[in-house]
């Protein structure tokens, strides 16, 4: 019952809406909830579909069709204008063609190739574009605990000011320092005042920053601040050069869009160059005349 007791107690005086956010807690919101990273996300999956569509172009395809003639000859007649027998037919057909494409100067191939490197930009570009944004999470961040410690600062300093006045106007009522003096004072305490003021318009401002990027905070919540990274960071120059080269998403999708490009030049030489096909048709015909019923015919081509 003890223990029941001092939990309930520790939830009154410490409610969970007044936990400190972490910034890895920050991080993680971000990644789930911001709409920049939701966007390439969808466009990655775009992209994955394009792969398929290229996939499908080494398969055959299948094309069916099907077509209905009705007629009716309200009168016909022959040379000497009398009636001539009225011969209608109402004509069903319907057709399957199956063609498979043999030869193209491997522009399939091209294609294919081209749409998984897509899906390699389109994952780099996610990449960058999920730095950029964890760059932004990081600076609204600490923008954000920058400004509440400013506030915390002028605050203090209004409060100091506004004593001293206080000693200061006591002061020269009793003739111990002159009006200018006084004055001073005064000047001071307006110009701590205004800074306080600026710093709530920051506070209004780094919040702002906060949500766009990152999500919905509230009033109660503060953020912790860091004192100490748990992230290595590299020891030299060379060594963040050395880094960059081979893991930065900008060099990555420069080099994808390089090979696009000589892909690009392939397909374009592939139009240029003959092509085979081989399909075959099936078409089956009901009331085909007023001589034929049905006829069912197989089309082979090359």
């Amino acid at each position: 019952m003890k223990k029941v007791t001092l939990i309930i107690l520790y939830f009154i005086l410490f409610p969970l809406d007044a936990y400190s956010v972490t910034l890895k807690s920050a991080l993680k919101l971000t990644y789930e909830n911001n709409l920049e990273l939701q966007a390439e996300r969808k466009n990655l999956e775009v992209q994955k579909e394009v792969l398929n569509i290229s996939k499908s172009d080494f398969l055959p395809t299948m094309t069916l069709t099907g077509k209905k003639n009705f007629e009716e000859t309200s009168k016909l007649t022959n040379q000497s204008g009398g009636d001539a027998s009225i011969s209608d037919v109402n004509t069903l057909s319907s057709s399957i063609k199956i063609e498979q494409t043999l030869l193209d100067g491997q522009g399939r191939n091209a294609e294919y190739e081209k749409s998984k490197l897509g899906l390699n930009l389109s994952e780099a570009q996610f990449i960058k574009k999920e730095q950029e944004i964890f760059l932004k999470a990081i600076e609204s961040y600490t923008g954000l605990i920058l400004a509440y410690e400013k506030l915390s600062i002028n605050k203090e300093n209004v409060n100091l000011l506004q004593r001293q006045f206080e000693i200061d106007n006591a002061r020269l009522s009793r003739a111990q320092i002159t009006a200018t003096d006084l004055a001073q004072s005064q000047s001071s305490l307006a110009g701590a005042q205004a800074k306080y003021i600026e710093a709530q318009n920051n506070i209004v401002t780094g919040k702002l920053n906060y949500e766009n990027v990152i999500g919905p905070i509230n009033n109660q919540e503060k953020l912790k601040k860091i004192y100490k990274s748990d992230e290595t960071i590299p020891s030299s120059l060379t060594e963040a050069m050395e880094i960059s080269e081979k893991n930065s998403p900008e060099l990555i999708i420069a080099e994808i869009e390089y090979g696009q490009s000589e892909l690009d030049v392939k397909i374009a030489r592939s139009d240029l160059s003959p092509t085979a096909k081989l399909s075959l048709e099936r078409t089956y015909t009901e009331d085909l005349s007023s001589t034929y019923d049905e006829r069912e015919k197989d089309v082979l081509q090359a």
